[in-house]
């Protein structure tokens, strides 16, 4: 390098020159490589974007069929048929339930049967293909409750077109003494052209060729174009390489392979792109590149004749105008630069004092922007505290109108009168304005909570409390220990034979908090169940599915006193479980 400052100028930037020369060769054949790299992966991007628009339409489909089946299997009117014995009653049923299926499929065309069998053998269907139900229902599990995909049906002379099956069981819904028992099972025989014509109005690249598949079969592939011939094996192999890009020859032809999933209907979807189509606007790319190689090969043998030292100067100046940025002085940022020199000096001058000034007020308005987000904050707490305080309400609400129902079924209007009172009183608790309240009107609630089911339950429910008078005033957040209960009357007692009792006691401890425990001697839970609640306790997903109400009221505890406040839960399989909830006291 030494040696190399001693040269000329001329000499350096001849060097310099040669070596730029060389380099671009290099760096045009890269660029021609790495355009191709990224015209694949936009591909790659544009399909997996075109065929989640399918996947979204194939799980639509099967989120439709889904609520179609469950909708119509445990409609009254088929729960009747399903149930009915007398052959002329079931007749009259069967037009009802006709009737029912072809307001459905007048209004889903996709839709080309629908069969429902009962468990002695007596149907009802649109077009009669009893036969296609005959196959799942053996298929399924007596005591499986899912919607299942049957599969796909095709080159039969029977059938106009190509068909999705979809079946479940039906089991009685009705307060019987079947409840509960597999009753029958609905099929629904969906069109596939819905989906084949999703995949054809797709916007793709031409010679962009699909295949579909569901069970292992080809269910379509559109034709024509440069679509390669691939046979089950291939395409075996192809489903494993997922949603990532592999360049594979075929046909002495290189094609850009992607294989998607498709779960709903138990298939994927594969497709494969010429990659000579892709890169086809790269040729003249590559003319250009070698063009501008020949054009620098003649500037570059053009000599320079001045290189002055007045564009070093000002250069100096603004490197120490940046170190004294770079220490740390604000000031500095009030301050400009003044270079003098060529008209590219004074851009350069201008445009980095327009950038002193642009940084001077975005450091302004960072500042005033925290202290916007740290409001913010504090209002997104505040409104979701709001909101899962809402959400337990309706949770609870439930729950009691269900066990009034219950034990007017059971005894007629006897206990109503009791039953409604604590209800009543619930109601106006709940609607009471204050966000907090004191410990004992949470228990009165409690008390009132327990009398409906002791009255749903007769002597198979015992409730104690135990608090101190001292604590009977602290204020507590509204709601939050009733949850508790109801979780231990759901899954520990009434699960329980011979039901059981619950115990809540209010103690206070020496560092300054309240625990308030929930103890019953139900069911208990296993040891795994016990570690997924802790850790949905733990998490702060708004959307858990089980146990809504105790995982609310933990994050109420911690939204309103901080991580270090909430609930503690332990449980042993068959002997009950324990709810302990940490609370701050207020300061005296």
């Amino acid at each position: 390098m030494r040696a190399f400052n001693k040269l000329s100028i001329r000499t350096q930037v001849l060097a310099i020159g040669a070596i730029l020369l060389a380099v671009i060769p290099l760096v045009s054949i890269m660029a021609f490589r790495h355009s191709s790299e990224v015209i694949v992966n936009q591909n790659t991007q544009y399909n997996m974007e075109l065929v989640s628009n399918l996947k979204h339409r194939v799980s639509d489909n099967y989120a439709k069929i889904s609520s179609i089946m469950i909708n119509l299997g445990y409609d009254t009117t088929v729960q009747d048929f399903l149930a009915e014995s007398d052959y002329l009653r079931t007749y009259e049923l069967a037009q009802k339930v006709n009737s029912l299926m072809g307001v459905i499929k007048s209004t889903n065309p996709d839709i080309i049967d629908i069969i429902i069998v009962n468990a002695m053998g007596k149907h009802t269907s649109l077009t009669g293909k009893i036969r296609m139900a005959q196959g799942m229902m053996y298929e399924v599990s007596e005591r499986d409750a899912r919607v299942h995909y049957g599969g796909f049906i095709h080159d039969d002379p029977l059938l106009i077109n190509n068909m999705f099956l979809f079946g479940m069981n039906l089991f009685a819904s009705r307060d019987t003494y079947r409840y509960g028992e597999k009753i029958g099972f609905i099929t629904i025989v969906l069109d596939t052209e819905s989906i084949q014509s999703e995949i054809e109005k797709f916007p793709r690249l031409s010679g962009t060729s699909i295949y579909l598949r569901t069970n292992g079969e080809l269910a379509f592939t559109n034709e024509g174009g440069f679509a390669p011939d691939l046979d089950e094996k291939q395409l075996d192999l192809y489903s494993n390489y997922g949603e990532r890009a592999v360049i594979e020859k075929i046909g002495g032809k290189s094609y850009a392979i992607q294989s998607f999933a498709l779960p709903e209907i138990n298939g994927d979807i594969t497709s494969a792109v010429p990659i000579g189509i892709l890169i086809k606007e790269l040729e003249g790319l590559k003319r250009t590149s070698y063009l501008m190689l020949i054009v620098m090969l003649a500037l570059v043998t053009i000599p320079y004749s001045v290189l002055m030292m007045n564009i070093l100067r000002p250069l100096g100046k603004l490197i120490a105008f940046m170190k004294r940025l770079k220490s740390g002085n604000l000031e500095v940022l009030h301050t400009k630069v003044e270079l003098e020199g060529y008209a590219e000096i004074e851009v350069i001058s201008t445009q980095f004092n327009t950038m002193l000034n642009r940084i001077n007020d975005l450091t302004r308005q960072l500042l005033e922007t925290t202290g916007d987000l740290y409001q913010a904050d504090i209002e997104r707490q505040r409104a979701e505290l709001a909101f899962l305080q809402s959400q337990i309400n309706p949770h609870f609400l439930s729950n009691t109108l269900d066990a009034i129902k219950g034990i007017a079924i059971v005894k007629g209007n006897q206990d109503i009168y009791q039953m409604t009172a604590a209800l009543s009183r619930m109601l106006r608790y709940s609607i009471k304005g204050a966000n907090e309240v004191r410990l004992e009107d949470e228990l009165k609630i409690v008390s009132s909570y327990i009398t409906i089911h002791q009255g749903r339950f007769p002597g198979r429910i015992q409730f104690e409390q135990h608090t101190s008078d001292e604590l009977l005033g602290v204020l507590i957040p509204k709601m939050i220990i009733q949850p508790l209960v109801e979780n231990a009357m759901t899954h520990g007692l009434e699960p329980h034979a011979s039901g059981g009792k619950v115990v809540i006691l209010a103690e206070l401890h020496e560092d300054h908090h309240m625990e308030i425990t929930v103890t019953d001697n139900g069911v208990g839970m296993e040891p795994e169940r016990l570690t997924q609640l802790r850790g949905t306790l733990r998490s702060r997903d708004r959307n858990a599915n089980e146990h809504i109400g105790i995982k609310n009221v933990n994050d109420r505890i911690r939204l309103h006193y901080g991580d270090n406040y909430g609930i503690e839960i332990n449980s042993w399989l068959g002997s009950g479980t324990v709810v302990r909830v940490r609370l701050p006291l207020p300061p005296a």
